[in-house]
C-alpha cells in the first residue's frame, strides 16, 4: 500500500512532515462578512425604518484527504450553525469513472447553485430555498462524457407538518378551513396508503429519489442539464443553463422549474380518508455576469422567482393568500432580484472585499393586512468581505 505524507495548508502556508506514515490531509476555511443598510421596504410604511447591521453571513471550516492515490475524502463544517454540511468519500476508479458516497451537494436547482453558496457570493437567488434537495446522503457515479455525466442515488424528500384544507360548499359557495395532521409528503409519516385500500404507507421512504446531470466541456462554454425526481417519484425537478468564462469573465444563465405533487386530503371526501396529488409549482431563472478589470472585478445579478402552489376548487382570495405565504410581509407569488456591485482585487483571491446594491421586488403579503397582497420592494446597501485560504 502506497503511503503519503502528512500536510496541512492553512491561510496560505504550507507545513510539510518528513514523516511518511499518514495519509494526505489539508484544512481551508470560508467565511463571509457584510455590513447591511436596509430600508426595511416590506414592513409597513408607518413602521419602516432604515437599519445598518453587521453580520456574520456564513463560515465553513473544509477538511480534504487522501486515503490512498485512489480513494480521497471531503468535511465540510458549518461554523456559525455548529453542524456537519458534507462529508463524503470519493473513489477514483479509472481515469473517466469516480463514485461518491455520503452527505453531498446534491445536483439540483442549476448552475447558481452548482458555482455559488451562501459563503462565496454576495447575492443569492431567492428560488433556492425551495430547494428540496440540498445537502442529503447519496451514492454518486460520475463519468467524464464530453465533460461529466453524473447519476446520483439520493435520501428521499419527506416533510410532515400540520395541514390545513380549503374545503368549498357548491350550494352556499363559502369556504371552511379545517386542520389535520397530514404528511405533506408521500413518502413518510402518516401509516395510511398511498391510495385507498393500498397495503404499501407513507411510515418509510420505499426508494431513494435519483438525480441526474450533465455538465459540458466545450472550451469556453459549458452547457447543463439536470432532472431529479423524488418523493416516491409524486415530484420532479428539471434545469437547464450555459455557461460562459473565460480570462477575463465569466457569465452564466439557468432556468429551473420543480414541480412538486404534496400529498393532500382529498376536500370533495367528507370522511377525510382518500388523499389527492396537490401540484405546486416553483419556478427561478438566474442571469449572472463578472467582468475582471485590473484591481476589480464588477457584478451583475438578476434572478426571478415564481410560485403556483396547490389551492382548493373555490378558495377565497384570502385563503390563497394565507397558502401561498401565510404571514405579514413575506413573498406571496413573484419576486425579481436585481443587483450590482464589484469585488476589489487588490488582496488577491483569498480576500475579497466588495460592495454592492440590491433591489427585490414583487408581490407580498400585506404587513398590515394577512388575508391581501400588493407589490413591495426593498434596497440594501452592502458592503463585506469574503476569504478563504
Amino acid at each position: 500500500m502506497k503511503v503519503s505524507h502528512v500536510s496541512l495548508s492553512l491561510a496560505g502556508l504550507a507545513l510539510a512532515s518528513s514523516v511518511h506514515a499518514a495519509p494526505e490531509i489539508e484544512v481551508g476555511a470560508e467565511y463571509q462578512v457584510n455590513v447591511l443598510n436596509t430600508n426595511d421596504g416590506l414592513n409597513e410604511e408607518a413602521k419602516q425604518t432604515k437599519t445598518t447591521s453587521f453580520n456574520l453571513k456564513g463560515a465553513k471550516v473544509i477538511f480534504r484527504g487522501k486515503l490512498s492515490d485512489q480513494i480521497s475524502w471531503t468535511v465540510l463544517y458549518k461554523a456559525k450553525e455548529s453542524e456537519l454540511e458534507r462529508y463524503y468519500l470519493t473513489n477514483r476508479v479509472t481515469e473517466n469513472l469516480e463514485v461518491t458516497i455520503g452527505k453531498q451537494k446534491i445536483k439540483t436547482y442549476g448552475l447558481h447553485r452548482k458555482l455559488t453558496s451562501g459563503v462565496t457570493t454576495p447575492v443569492t437567488g431567492a428560488y433556492l430555498d425551495w430547494n428540496p434537495l440540498k445537502d442529503r446522503v447519496a451514492l454518486d457515479i460520475t463519468y467524464k462524457l464530453a465533460g461529466a455525466l453524473s447519476l446520483q442515488l439520493v435520501d428521499d424528500y419527506s416533510k410532515c407538518s400540520d395541514k390545513t384544507t380549503y374545503t368549498n360548499n357548491p350550494t352556499t359557495n363559502a369556504v371552511t378551513a379545517s386542520t389535520s395532521s397530514s404528511c405533506t409528503s408521500w413518502n413518510s409519516g402518516s401509516s395510511a396508503g398511498i391510495v385507498t385500500n393500498s397495503k404499501e404507507t407513507q411510515t418509510s421512504q420505499k426508494q431513494p429519489a435519483v438525480a441526474l446531470e450533465w455538465y459540458g466541456n466545450f472550451g469556453e462554454f459549458s452547457p447543463l442539464l439536470q432532472y431529479a425526481v423524488y418523493d416516491l417519484g409524486k415530484s420532479s425537478t428539471a434545469s437547464a443553463g450555459l455557461r460562459y468564462k473565460t480570462e477575463s469573465m465569466d457569465a452564466y444563465f439557468d432556468y429551473t422549474m420543480d414541480t412538486r405533487n404534496n400529498k393532500g386530503l382529498d376536500p370533495a371526501d367528507p370522511s377525510n380518508t382518500k388523499f389527492i396529488e396537490e401540484k405546486n409549482t416553483y419556478t427561478g431563472m438566474v442571469a449572472y455576469a463578472e467582468f475582471k478589470a485590473g484591481s476589480y472585478t464588477p457584478f451583475v445579478h438578476l434572478s426571478t422567482l415564481a410560485t403556483d402552489p396547490y389551492s382548493a376548487p373555490g378558495a377565497t382570495d384570502a385563503a390563497v393568500t394565507a397558502l401561498e405565504a401565510n404571514a405579514g410581509g413575506k413573498l406571496d407569488k413573484n419576486e425579481m432580484t436585481v443587483a450590482v456591485g464589484t469585488h476589489f482585487e487588490q488582496w488577491g483571491a483569498f480576500y475579497r472585499p466588495f460592495v454592492d446594491v440590491t433591489l427585490s421586488r414583487g408581490e407580498f403579503v400585506d404587513p398590515s393586512d394577512a388575508t391581501k397582497k400588493e407589490d413591495r420592494s426593498k434596497t440594501d446597501l452592502v458592503a463585506g468581505l469574503i476569504g478563504k485560504f
